[in-house]
């Protein structure tokens, strides 16, 4: 399957369809990489895709070429490569992607090649994601630079992250950028807010399918030097889809589903008159939803309440005069965020099995980062940074003893970027972490010195069209205070956890071309890769209806990734995700026949097509059709294979039309148009056929 794709793109590179192009990957990384930096320093703009000019290339070598190869098809280039890493494997979706009505993270992720969503429900139930195999426990997700993953599973809810402020995601499948605070066995995921760059307001309301409302609104003051945002959004939701229930042998509402949320942005920055700039995001999120529960017998009196606050502020100041053409030789970088959590759920009849009427879980945690980059030279990059990083757990439950525990996590990391000559660049990454941890005022175990880190390499050949990257890595997760020291009445904590390692590699090609005169670009990206891990947490029975977790666990997974991705004639564009897996448990004194791990499919697709034009007549700006296709394979729900949960073929369409001088979108959007049955990783039935549609004005 993977030999007719690459051929495909390989004959398009060698037919020169654009000779002065050739350079294309590289000047889109440019590009890529300067405005993800606009981004983290306050440069980049708040305005709608349509309305912002292009940001600057970072590089100063880089600005002649990115103007000598500049194509405009519809404001985007057709790479999905972040070029933040070049020589990583990485995949961007962009602010247009994200825009659909009724779109909600784990539908948006769940086409990232190498990643799989597992979901609970309706898009406001819980919701993780997993990149190549690895635990969602092992995938770190950051917004806006704070890490999400909570203190008592480890994971991220997919379902809590806001997409209508999003400006960009960035997944590294494999190997996290430097800036992450943590390598990540599965990589890593950065959700990017947009940041004010000149004065503006909005105003936007949403309908769908099953009591789907939402409104928001924006303000935004600013200029190149500084500028505030304030922003506020409102999501609700009945949720009451037909869901089949065996025992009846028919199809009812579903109850006890309705949510309702708020969301909360606040985003400043100020350009310093010497160079460098200071940035400060506050989110605040809140949610009261049903809690159905886990299991196909709904519970119809339990409920849930979320709420979230997270916050950073980075400042960024040269450290030495900036050489010829304005570009910063040295850099240092200091950031410090925090975020403070709180979960209540209420279960007055015991339908949840908490062994509790009230649970209560609160996590903080603060961080201090220190960093600083030097480039002596255009062909050398140095940076060193130091973290230290505090947090705390606390569990109460009616009628229960208290826990309270917290950990200390100091990090250090060291990076090198060389490139010997100008088609040949050289990555290399250290860091080494100490965690302490304390439980209820008695000191806990310090875990050993654990170093992580990865080599990487990028070749460009053909005069940059086509790009050969590899990388070798070695990760390292701490298990999480919920694992060390328990995190519900049936789970108790063992704090003799040793951390999960894993060995991963990659080897991949990029290939990348433009035609001026057919207004066309294309980009495609196929690797191998092959991940191992050991000392996995598992969970066993510590007596009886108490789980206790252990290490046990070590997995090989092997697979291939495909990403490509072409635009044409101003009109057309479209994108290929391709994943297969082989995904296995290794585990010594395995008993069980079945070696697959749970959750993953071998199979994984997701085409897409859009249909555009920029008429410029009738008021109208800019109409769009596109059409979305959506397949996974049959996957195992348990680790004896014994509950199989089915394939699933999905598509969705969008209409979306901006007028008035692109001060007005109206977007309509159907999610499964042909009402297939899906089902979620405990094969409970998910919504089936759902119309969205939602509108916005700005001034």
């Amino acid at each position: 399957m993977r030999r007719p794709a690459a051929l495909a793109c390989a004959a398009l590179v060698a037919a020169g369809v654009a000779p002065r192009a050739r350079a294309q990957e590289a000047a889109a990384g440019d590009r890529e990489g300067a405005a993800v930096a606009g981004a983290r320093e306050g440069a980049a703009g708040g305005e709608p895709r349509e309305r912002r000019a292009a940001a600057p290339a970072a590089p100063e070598r880089a600005r002649p070429r990115e103007r000598a190869i500049e194509v405009h098809v519809a404001g985007q280039h057709a790479s999905t490569v972040a070029a933040r890493d070049p020589t990583a494997a990485s995949y961007v979706i962009r602010e247009d992607d994200l825009r659909a009505p009724g779109a909600a993270a784990p539908a948006v992720l769940s086409r990232v090649p190498g990643l799989q969503v597992s979901r609970t429900g309706a898009s406001s139930d819980l919701a993780t994601a997993s990149l190549r195999g690895a635990s969602s426990a092992e995938t770190p997700v950051y917004l806006a630079g704070v890490r999400l993953n909570d203190d008592v599973t480890g994971t991220a809810d997919l379902s809590m992250v806001p997409l209508w402020m999003i400006q960009r995601v960035e997944v590294y499948r494999g190997n996290a950028p430097e800036h992450a605070d943590r390598l990540g066995i599965g990589g890593a995921i950065f959700f990017e807010p947009a940041l004010p760059r000149a004065p503006r307001a909005s105003v936007g309301l949403g309908a769908g399918s099953f009591g789907e409302r939402s409104a928001w609104a924006s303000v935004g003051l600013g200029d190149e030097r500084a500028g505030a945002l304030v922003a506020l959004s409102r999501r609700s939701a009945d949720n009451d889809y037909l869901y089949t229930d065996s025992r009846l042998g028919r199809a009812l509402p579903r109850p006890n589903a309705d949510t309702d949320a708020y969301d909360l942005w606040s985003i400043g920055r100020y350009r310093l008159p010497w160079g460098g700039s200071i940035t400060a995001i506050v989110n605040g999120f809140a949610r009261d939803q049903g809690a159905t529960g886990l299991s196909e017998t709904p519970a119809r009196a339990a409920r849930s309440h979320v709420q979230r606050w997270l916050g950073a502020a980075s400042a960024v100041t040269p450290c030495a005069r900036p050489a010829e053409g304005g570009v910063d030789r040295c850099r240092l970088e200091l950031t410090s965020s925090a975020i403070l959590s709180r979960q209540v759920v209420r279960d007055p009849r015991g339908e949840l099995g908490l062994l509790s009427p009230v649970v209560a879980s609160a996590g903080a945690r603060g961080a201090e980062q220190a960093a600083l980059r030097y480039r002596p030279a255009d062909h050398v990059s140095l940076s060193a940074s130091a973290a230290y990083e505090r947090e705390l757990l606390a569990i109460d439950r009616a009628g229960k003893a208290p826990l309270r525990a917290s950990r200390a996590t100091y990090r250090a990391s060291a990076s090198l970027r060389y490139a010997p000559i100008a088609s040949l660049e050289g990555y290399a990454l250290g860091a080494v972490e100490l965690h302490r941890t304390r439980h209820a005022g008695a000191g806990g175990p310090a875990s050993a010195l654990e170093p992580s880190g990865r080599l990487g390499a990028r070749l460009r050949l053909a005069d940059g069209a086509v790009s050969v990257f590899g990388n070798l890595g070695r990760y390292v997760r701490v298990p999480v205070l919920g694992e060390l020291h328990g995190s519900s009445p049936i789970v108790i904590g063992n704090p003799e956890l040793a951390p999960e390692r894993g060995l991963s590699a990659e080897l991949g090609v990029r290939l990348a071309a433009a035609s001026p005169r057919a207004r066309a670009e294309l980009s495609c990206e196929l690797l191998g890769f092959s991940r191992f891990a050991s000392g996995l947490v598992a969970y066993r029975p510590a007596f009886v209806g108490v789980l206790r977790p252990y290490n046990v666990g070590s997995a090989r997974v092997l697979g291939l990734e495909l990403a490509a991705s072409a635009s044409a004639l101003d009109h057309v564009r479209a994108g290929l995700a391709l994943t297969a897996l082989d995904p296995r448990d290794t585990s010594p004194g395995r008993s069980l026949a079945n070696d697959l791990i749970p959750f993953q499919a071998r199979l994984v697709a997701a085409p897409s097509v859009e249909l555009y034009a920029e008429p410029a007549r009738l008021g109208i700006d800019r109409a769009s059709l596109s059409a979305r296709l959506f397949y996974r394979a049959s996957r195992v729900g348990d680790p004896a294979g014994l509950r199989p949960l089915p394939e699933q073929a999905t598509a969705d369409v969008e209409l979306a039309v901006l007028a008035l001088r692109r001060r007005l979108s109206a977007r309509v959007a159907i999610t499964n148009v042909f009402a297939a049955r899906t089902f979620d990783l405990l094969n409970l039935e998910l919504p089936g056929r759902s119309v969205h549609a939602a509108t916005e004005v700005w001034w």
